[in-house]
């Protein structure tokens, strides 16, 4: 079957949605970020809170997508009279792979993002903000508990700039209502 185009396939993609096993439900998320490379050499290694909102799409058979919306920030790292932070607000879709055929238990996931992220550098006399879209990659693996809550540990990674790659680890507890 030959696709012929963007049209065919958003439709072929809606009709498949209207398939899933269950119908969407939504949730939220809170997180912790791990700072690795130089993400964790511009924050001085401290770790940073997060929150989310996303949607899960049971596709059946241990399928499932999830589209969301995270919020992360780095607090602030002090290097004599410099003073550096960081955060991200990232929107993307992850796919789930439920180990046992539905969804509960066991997981893996891959995703991708739109991430903002925002660096900010003062000292005294100035302050220099820098705000840049990149894209993010992440892969991981997750528990379901049970139909509503769920635990989840995933590794981030984000290039920046040639020298300078935000990659994190992030722990998180999802709820889903």
């Amino acid at each position: 079957m030959k696709i012929s185009s963007p049209l065919t396939l958003a439709m072929l993609a809606a009709a498949a949605l209207s398939l899933q096993a269950e119908g969407p439900r939504y949730g939220v998320q809170g997180l912790v970020n791990i700072p690795l490379g130089d993400l964790k050499d511009f924050v001085d290694s401290k770790p940073g809170p997060g929150v989310g909102v996303h949607g899960t799409f049971d596709l059946g058979d241990g399928h499932m997508i999830r589209p969301r919306l995270d919020y992360s920030v780095y607090p602030e790292a002090t290097f004599g009279s410099l003073k550096q932070s960081a955060s991200n607000l990232s929107l993307g879709g992850d796919y789930l792979y439920f180990i046992a055929g539905k969804p509960e238990g066991l997981y893996f996931t891959a995703g991708i993002s739109a991430m903002r992220w925002s660096f900010e550098t003062k000292d005294a006399f100035s302050k220099v903000t820098s705000d840049t879209t990149k894209l993010g990659l992440a892969g991981g693996v997750g528990y379901q508990w049970n139909a509503t809550v769920g635990t989840e540990a995933r590794f981030l990674h984000s290039r920046i700039a040639s020298g300078f790659q935000a990659d994190a680890l992030q722990a998180g507890v999802t709820i889903r209502f």
